[in-house]
């Protein structure tokens, strides 16, 4: 399955980042959805933004699963192959 990384844009003011991200794990862990799977979550606080690693069927599909059942913004999305 393809895996995505995507970075939000700044975060509402008020949002904390850290806080968002906790937030995104346990979200995806108590209501799944379905062909999704969350890898890592990152935040920054300087920036106050998040990013995400996460695998879909499709980009739309990932995309649609952030903006709409976690309610981040998304400043980028782009398909990525993990180098070890």
């Amino acid at each position: 399955m393809p895996r995505y990384l995507i970075n939000s844009a700044i975060l509402k003011s008020g949002k904390d980042p850290k806080t968002c991200a906790e937030g995104a794990i346990r979200m995806l862990a108590q209501k799944p959805v379905k062909g999704i799977a969350l890898k890592s979550c990152y935040c920054c606080a300087n920036e106050n933004r998040v990013a995400f690693i996460m695998e879909g069927p499709s980009q739309d599909a990932v995309l649609e699963t952030v903006q709409e059942h976690l309610n981040v913004p998304v400043a980028s999305i782009m398909e990525a192959e993990e180098i070890k």
